[in-house]
């Protein structure tokens, strides 16, 4: 059986970018290791928090988390849960080991997207936007790198920002021919236009063209919160589980502009996994979407005839996957409940969300369901989408 892991990451060293682009890591203001804690922790809930209304970052984490992490930067051990996780063995970076980790494992091929690499481009669109495009490129020239002579069992994913088309393709065109065939792109609006805006069909019929999966994936998208949701008399643990909630909108805001706008059908070959971002609302989304363009049931806001040739359900069978994760998500019976093939696997290796045996974990979980079924989650589906 072919296993196929559509999420996992690099834990990139800690100066991975001063060695990489010295010139540009000296012109953006330095990001401390305590922001990049916060950033990697509670950035997603700062994000959608204007300033002046944010608490105490550290607030936001649990207290044996900071203590962890602060005997560590003082010299100590680093914190179990990230050494359980695999982040500090040579597999977590080194291309050579993580091949050899795969094999113990039977996997295949592995998606392979950013940790601290993405730091540096958050923090520049904090603090110098003008350098961020850079920080990209820098990154993704050291993936491009990193990972050249293994990019058959090792996919760099190409990060891209759509607020410039003519940079992304640019990109799209550059990673492709370094091996990559994933396209992380923010599942937000970019430059203030939704992702299905004419300015972006050059962009996904790129994607088509050079068979580039996209993926949606956590940390690249904000959750929709009002802010007010943050100023609750210092409740945080009210407010992390509302972000929780917040969370799932960001995938199916995406997608149904991808769907309603047209994308999908404009673009029959485009494929999209979506990754880190929950797989308990898709059941009830794959429902909703197909409600909203039920002609025979107008609803109160729906101002217009559907007239795409296919049901929204379907394009969602035909183009989107999402994947699991060991520690967020509870595989059954979401899996039982949505066409086989659309959930798929990923290890998330090596953060501390996922698991270092997680083919072992989700094949006791789905022994019954079928062997067509477990080939179609770890690997058959997503090989079929992104054409590997």
């Amino acid at each position: 059986m072919r296993i196929i892991d559509v999420d996992s990451h690099f834990h990139e060293p800690v100066d991975w970018f001063e060695k990489a682009n010295p010139a540009l890591a000296a012109k953006l203001p330095q990001m401390s290791a305590t922001e990049q804690f916060l950033d990697i922790v509670v950035g997603d809930l700062f994000s959608s928090i204007p300033p002046a209304m944010r608490p105490d970052p550290l607030a936001l984490v649990p207290e044996f988390v900071r203590q962890s992490y602060e005997d560590f930067l003082k010299g100590g051990e680093p914190p179990a849960t990230a050494v359980a996780a695999g982040a500090f063995s040579p597999a977590a970076n080194q291309p050579a080991a993580r091949v050899e980790w795969m094999d113990t494992r039977g996997i295949d091929k592995q998606v392979i997207l950013p940790s601290l690499g993405y730091h540096p481009y958050r923090h520049a669109v904090r603090n110098a936007p003008e350098l961020a495009l850079d920080t990209l490129d820098t990154y993704n020239r050291w993936a491009a790198e990193r990972l050249h002579g293994y990019t058959e069992r090792l996919i760099p994913a190409t990060v891209v920002d759509l607020s410039d088309v003519d940079w992304s393709l640019r990109q799209l065109a550059h990673m492709r021919a370094a091996g990559s065939r994933v396209a992380w792109v923010k599942a937000d609006p970019h430059d203030g236009k939704a992702l299905n805006h004419p300015d972006f069909e050059r962009f996904w019929s790129a994607c088509e063209d050079l068979e580039m999966t996209v993926m949606f994936h956590v940390g690249g998208a904000r959750a929709a919160m009002h802010p007010g949701w943050a100023v609750n008399g210092g409740n945080i643990e009210a407010f992390y589980r509302l972000a929780s909630i917040a969370r799932q909108l960001v995938p199916q805001m995406a997608l149904g502009a991808m769907i309603f706008g047209g994308v999908l059908e404009r673009h029959p070959k485009l494929a999209i996994i979506v990754s880190e971002l929950g797989i308990d609302w898709l059941p009830h989304f794959l429902e909703t979407i197909d409600m909203e363009a039920d002609n025979a049931r107008p609803r109160l806001l729906t101002m217009a005839p559907y007239t795409l040739p296919l049901k929204p359900s379907e394009y969602m069978r035909r183009q989107v996957m999402v994947s699991v994760v060991h520690q967020q998500d509870v595989l059954r019976p979401t899996i039982e409940r949505v066409p086989e093939g659309m959930i798929v696997f990923s290890s998330d290796f090596p953060h501390v969300e996922g698991h270092q045996e997680a083919v072992a974990l989700y094949d006791a979980q789905i022994a019954d369901l079928g062997e067509r079924a477990r080939e179609q989650f770890f690997g058959a589906s997503a090989a079929a989408l992104m054409h590997i």
